[in-house]
């Protein structure tokens, strides 16, 4: 997350699909991370309101994680996170980890003693209805209050597509005609070719259903693809979720809350490593062809900050970077990094956080594929 980052009301898709954000930190300090934890300046958050923090949350995740309860906002809900955003000035990489850990400490903690889904629920009150603070728990099934055409429609895109695709076209007709228009489009446009022309072709024909086999086809969808579906969300949100957050924090606050999470829960620390992507995660993830198109989507002076810090951290992502450029760029990039002074701790790991964001959006559009990490690793 940039210290730079502004956001205004109408910036609020572009904050949303980058996750950045600005916050101005106030007030005294206090410190109120995990005890195994002791950043070199904590900060304090009771000046925040809960719907501050809660957009600092829902930002720092990313779209991907947070469009699951951001799609079924309210119009007025979603004005509300616009004003939110837009009164907010800038973020401070002490404050940001602060209110992360914040929210990590609540949710982890819930995981294994009673009373930290309270304290998670009253961060995300007034921002997310109770049924979505649900739905990003994981604590019931996303059917609550909730039809089964509006929870198709609100379906990861591809997951939708594989289920579709093995079922009838004319099936599949019927299914296209209650979904949202840009939904349906982008279905059709995972399907196999010939079969969504098929079932393109049935959409002019849809015969009229009664009551009955509407019905049995609601509850087949809700019992075959969307109750599965939720499991397997339910099951990865935690990992995820929590490994999104980290992505985002400081390296020293980061190290203190994995061993915090280890003495809580072993397992869901395992997982929460191999889902991040850090910095040092570069020199194993990214495919050494593709160095050079990450680095020209990053102005080369924050390119170089994230180096130095990485030289300073005695990363091996530097030399990774470095012995995977052209032969003269890489001596360039060597002759500034000689030269260049000690980069304060939070412009290098700014930098660091920024090239991280920018490999995992590269990888969400398809321009470049990371490499999985090997079991065990």
């Amino acid at each position: 997350m940039s210290d730079a980052a502004t956001v205004s009301e109408n910036a609020l898709a572009t904050v949303l699909s980058r996750g950045e954000l600005a916050l101005a930190p106030r007030g005294e300090e206090r410190n109120r991370l995990p005890a195994t934890i002791e950043p070199k300046r904590p900060v304090s958050t009771e000046s925040l309101s809960q719907i501050q923090k809660a957009a600092v949350v829902l930002a720092a995740i990313g779209p991907e994680l947070a469009s699951g309860c951001l799609r079924e906002l309210a119009e007025e809900d979603m004005e509300r996170i616009a004003r939110t955003l837009g009164a907010l000035g800038k973020v401070s990489q002490d404050l940001l980890d602060a209110v992360i850990i914040e929210f990590l400490e609540a949710l982890t903690t819930g995981l294994e003693l009673s009373g930290g889904e309270r304290v998670t629920r009253e961060l995300l009150a007034g921002l997310i209805p109770d049924d979505e603070i649900d739905r990003i728990l994981g604590s019931i099934p996303a059917a609550k209050g909730r039809g089964v055409w509006e929870r198709l429609n609100a379906a990861p895109i591809k997951a939708l597509a594989a289920f579709l695709g093995v079922e009838h076209p004319q099936t599949v007709a019927v299914i296209v005609t209650e979904l949202r228009p840009e939904v349906a489009a982008s279905v059709l446009g995972e399907l196999d070719r010939n079969f969504a022309q098929s079932v393109v072709l049935r959409l002019a024909r849809i015969p009229s259903m009664d009551k009955a086999v509407a019905n049995a086809m609601k509850t087949a969808i809700d019992r075959d693809f969307l109750s599965v579906l939720q499991s397997t969300l339910s099951k990865r949100r935690p990992a995820e979720l929590i490994a999104a957050l980290m992505n985002n924090i400081s390296s020293d606050v980061r190290e203190g809350f994995l061993g915090f999470l280890e003495s809580k829960n072993e397992q869901l620390a395992l997982e929460v490593q191999r889902t991040m992507f850090t910095f040092d995660d570069i020199a194993t993830r990214l495919n050494s062809r593709d160095v050079s198109s990450v680095l020209r989507e990053m102005d080369e002076e924050e390119v170089l900050k994230a180096l130095k810090r990485g030289q300073q951290q005695q990363s091996a992502t530097v030399d990774f970077i470095i012995s995977n450029l052209a032969r003269r760029l890489a001596e360039r990039y060597t002759e500034d990094l000689a030269a260049m002074p000690p980069v304060p701790a939070k412009e290098g790991e700014a930098a660091q956080i920024e090239l991280t964001k920018i490999i995992l959006e590269m990888s969400n559009r398809g321009t470049i594929q990371l490499l999985e990490l090997e079991s065990g690793a």
